[in-house]
């Protein structure tokens, strides 16, 4: 675990910050959703601390998504989540979410925030930074969608679906 820019805590580099998914686990127990999609499972963090919310609402379901196997379907048995192994835009359900997580590729977030539902709250992780020299940081993008920015470590936004 390591403190970095703004005392934001990661428990390595490509994991969403500690705050961020206290967050998103303090979101699902206020917003209720029955359906959360998290595209971009990697080692399944966030996913936790979503599920662990909506088993304490007694209501909802998370579908997380990610093209390579870093967690096994097994991590999360027992739980409010059903993993897949696919992109986020080959996700069904992303067009039913009443919440939605993206933290995929970064190439292809923009894309699925297109099939997200009109009214569904939508969280976009690394806002402030790319990983891909190709394409810009996504601040621009959410701040145009009328997003508000939280300026954590890599920077994350919160809006609603127009």
């Amino acid at each position: 675990m390591t403190t970095v820019e703004h005392g934001y805590t990661i428990d390595e580099e490509a994991s969403s910050e500690r705050e961020l998914r206290d967050f998103l686990k303090g979101l699902v127990r206020v917003v209720r959703p029955s359906l959360v999609v998290e595209t971009g499972t990697y080692l399944g963090r966030a996913a936790l601390a979503i599920s662990e919310a909506l088993a304490m609402n007694l209501h909802g379901w998370l579908v997380t998504c990610d093209v390579r196997e870093y967690t096994p379907a097994s991590y999360f048995h027992g739980r409010r989540i059903t993993l897949r192994q696919c992109r986020g835009v080959d996700l069904p359900e992303l067009r039913q979410a009443d919440l939605v997580f993206l933290d995929s590729d970064y190439r292809e977030r923009r894309a699925e925030f297109d099939l997200v539902k009109p009214g569904a709250l939508v969280v976009i992780h690394d806002t402030r930074i790319s990983y891909d020299s190709e394409v810009p940081p996504h601040e621009t993008w959410v701040r145009e969608l009328g997003g508000l920015l939280f300026e954590t470590h890599r920077g994350f936004a919160l809006l609603r679906k127009a």
